[in-house]
């Protein structure tokens, strides 16, 4: 005799059953160094009261973040202004920037804060659209700013191309992607200039901590002036700049992390790949597909949620998530253009980037998980699929 499907399901959270996770799990879980490893520099440095100002840490982890890098680094307090000084750097002050608008709103706010106008663009597998891109320059675009987004790299490659064919500076937000391969090599001298974030919420953190990276000597040098109010000569400033300089610490503990960093990266994309394997046979999911040569980081896993196939939209399923003790996060939740402060920019055609925003939910990815933890976000979201019409009721 076959038993009744329903009695053997487990009993979901939302129906009042036990959490599956017993532990909450965050949408991040940062991982930083032990303090024994770097406390002795520290103190060194309290002792003699350097712990900002180009102190001998910060000196130390820009030559080894340059050589990871494979280009001249300035190490900056945090990423946002180090996106505002890498345009400032490379003379973008006016004209129109093309951007993504599936970006985290830092992206166009910069833009804006130097004094040039932010132009949004569609994607394509999450990044932005080389061919849409082209279809938006005209005599006023000065530069296009590639995101990656999650850590997955954009297409470098055309989006350069573009930018030798029409005379425009290229550069790259690629706040999340520290330490994602392209090819083999790790991204950071690509385009005019790249930027990096340090935040606390990154697989690299620093606590707080951002850096532009640069092929373009002059460029570094003018990002090394502007993370210092404009300071050349002394006390003289060719031009003003702010207050952007990373304090020891954070130098400190970025000199501890870049040392295994690679098994980090790795490890993380092992991560994903578990969960894309569970995730693949579940009706109404799409996965993002990793470009040929390409390792991400994945800052998070993101997966767009199709209502009608699912049983339920992304909202529906990240509260019978939570409920699982699982936290995720609709990212990005708005759309950059349908933010109030671009309300101008409202009325542009972004089809690809409306269905993804309005529908995708970002799972967890952390520097020391656990198989059993992709499998069991799995486990829930198989479940919450299976039992779609009851949780809705229950939620609604």
């Amino acid at each position: 005799m076959t038993q009744d499907k329903t009695l053997i399901e487990r009993r979901l959270a939302v129906h009042g059953g036990a959490p599956l996770s017993a532990e909450v799990m965050g949408i991040v879980r940062p991982k930083l160094p032990d303090l024994d490893s770097f406390i002795d520099r520290f103190h060194v440095g309290m002792e003699r009261g350097q712990v900002t100002n180009n102190g001998p840490a910060l000196v130390e982890f820009e030559q080894k973040l340059s050589a990871y890098c494979g280009a001249p680094a300035a190490v900056t307090n945090n990423g946002q202004s180090a996106l505002m000084i890498m345009l400032r750097a490379a003379g973008i002050e006016s004209g129109e920037v093309i951007v993504p608008s599936y970006t985290f709103s830092a992206t166009p706010h910069a833009v804006r804060w130097v004094g040039a106008h932010p132009v949004f663009a569609d994607m394509k597998n999450m990044v932005i659209d080389p061919a849409d891109v082209e279809r938006r320059i005209t005599s006023r675009t000065v530069a296009i700013l590639g995101v990656d987004v999650y850590g997955l790299a954009c297409n470098y490659d055309a989006l350069e191309g573009l930018g030798r064919k029409h005379g425009i500076k290229v550069l790259f937000d690629s706040a999340p992607s520290f330490g994602t391969r392209v090819g083999g090599q790790v991204v950071g001298a690509r385009g005019d200039a790249q930027i990096f974030s340090f935040h606390a919420t990154k697989a690299f953190n620093t606590m707080e901590g951002g850096a532009v990276v640069s092929r373009d000597p002059d460029l570094i040098a003018r990002a090394k002036a502007l993370r210092n109010f404009g300071q050349v000569r002394g006390a003289d400033c060719d031009e003003p700049g702010i207050n952007a300089k990373m304090m020891e610490i954070s130098a400190l503990i970025g000199i501890e992390q870049l040392k295994n960093f690679d098994e980090v990266v790795a490890h993380r994309f092992a991560s994903t790949e578990i969960m894309r394997r569970e995730l693949e046979p579940i009706p109404g999911l799409s996965l993002t597909p990793v470009p040929t040569g390409q390792l991400p980081v994945w800052l998070y896993f993101p997966v767009v949620v199709d209502p009608r196939a699912f049983g339920m939209n992304r909202d529906l399923l990240a509260r019978a998530l939570e409920r699982e003790n699982i936290h995720v996060r609709r990212y990005f939740e708005l759309p950059c253009h349908h933010l109030s402060c671009y309300a101008d920019q409202r009325h542009v055609s972004l089809p690809e980037t409306e269905r993804v925003a309005y529908n995708v939910v970002a799972l967890p990815v952390y520097n020391d998980m656990k198989s059993d933890e992709c499998k069991l976000i799995a486990q829930a979201i198989r479940e919450i699929h299976e039992q779609a019409e009851s949780v809705k009721q229950a939620l609604e």
